[in-house]
């Protein structure tokens, strides 16, 4: 192994955390040769600690390389700073596939500091843009292989990823096939349907689509969380499934969480009306500014008047709660930065807290945030967090 290169299958064993001792010897040394590793490990990480990755499928990268200088001949015009920032990503994810199962030169060796950050291995950042196309086929569409404006073609179908959004197109067809978009832990992405319909998801959610809408109903299916801006259409309702019950829209605004771990839906309504209902109920109207939560296990559910701010803050790039119960809150906090969460005793979980925070910053900051307000600490050891008392 030369200086400044590194194989493909140690880095990505750094990222699952299976790195053997003697690769982690060879990782720590690579990572303290030049501090541009430690920043390009970084940016690697991002994109590639998903566990629903797609880098071990087949990928035509004669193709992916004219894509992307297409793309880049394209853009430098008029957004030549915007493009930096993408070339490097992009170049960083091409060099790591066409080097699967060998070395790869990463960067020259500069006079800089160097420094041995032993925690980088198990770093832990925010949430970022992830999401993987599950298609009919079995196929994986991996988002971050696709440039912007470049639509990907697939059985007459144009998928476009627009500025961080999946655009489907509007087609004529007498039927439709059903795509899955899967947004793993540590992930969020938009979705704009073919009838227009806006959809935020957030971490760990699925949402099954169908690639163009026919019959007499839109029908969507869920697990996870989504923010649901639809388009209004009288003779088509929009129905967003689960498996606790289905949500009917005529065009409105609301949230939908529904993770099988927490236990219970909730249904958020923003503006507009939206019905629940199940096999067992009959239909249950809301009005904005209420949400509606159903337990597992329970056949009526409970309608409440709610701060919408603080149930779609995710939406809007905050962590928002008010009198929530630390168990609650990590749950959303796992998902978002990718980690695990342990209580050191049960009594902790029922600790309430309030407050508005950066979904974006440090975890640190976060955990702080929590020390400072009650008698608890966090002892981090790589992606496990164990919440204790001082």
């Amino acid at each position: 192994m030369e200086t400044n290169s590194i194989s493909w299958e140690i880095l990505l064993k750094s990222i699952r955390q299976t790195l053997s001792s003697e690769e982690e010897v060879i990782f720590q040394k690579w990572l303290a040769r030049d501090i541009r590793h430690k920043e390009y490990y970084k940016k690697m990480y991002r994109v590639w600690s998903s566990e629903d990755t797609t880098y071990d499928l087949y990928t035509d990268v004669a193709q992916m390389k004219t894509r992307f200088d297409d793309y880049v001949r394209n853009e430098r015009k008029v957004k030549q700073r915007k493009i930096l920032g993408y070339v490097y990503r992009s170049v960083a994810c091409l060099l790591l596939l066409l080097t699967v199962g060998g070395g790869i030169m990463l960067l020259q060796k500069e006079k800089q500091g160097q420094e041995n950050d032993n925690q980088l291995a198990g770093a832990i950042f925010p949430g970022t843009g992830k999401a993987i196309i599950l298609l009919p086929n079995g196929e994986k569409v991996d988002i971050d292989w696709l440039a912007d404006s470049l639509p990907y073609q697939t059985a007459g179908l144009s998928v476009e990823k627009d500025s961080g959004i999946i655009k489907y197109t509007e087609q004529q067809q007498s039927d439709s096939d059903y795509h899955t978009i899967v947004i793993p832990r540590g992930g969020e992405y938009q979705v704009k349907l073919s009838d227009g319909t806006r959809v935020w998801l957030n971490s760990d959610s699925k949402l099954k689509i169908p690639t163009s809408f026919v019959g007499n109903e839109r029908r969507v299916f869920l697990s996870g969380e989504a923010y649901f801006d639809v388009v209004k259409n009288d003779r088509k309702p929009f129905i967003v499934e689960t498996d606790l019950g289905n949500i009917k829209v005529y065009g409105t605004v609301f949230n939908v969480k529904r993770y099988s771990g927490d236990r219970q839906l909730k249904a958020t309504l923003v503006e507009g009306s939206i019905g629940f209902s199940t096999d067992k109920t009959t239909e249950w109207k809301l009005q904005p500014g209420y949400q509606l939560s159903l337990l597992e296990g329970k056949s009526e559910p409970i309608v409440e008047k709610v701060k919408i701010y603080n149930e779609i803050a995710w939406k809007n790039q905050r962590f928002c709660f008010e009198n929530r119960t630390l168990e609650s809150i990590v749950q959303d906090i796992e998902r978002w930065y990718n980690v695990k969460i342990v209580f050191e005793s049960p009594s902790l979980k029922q600790l309430q807290f309030s407050g508005s925070l950066s979904r974006y910053g440090e975890i640190e900051t976060l955990l702080r945030f929590f020390e400072e307000s009650a008698d608890i600490r966090f002892s981090v050891d790589n992606h496990t967090i164990t919440v204790k008392r001082k």
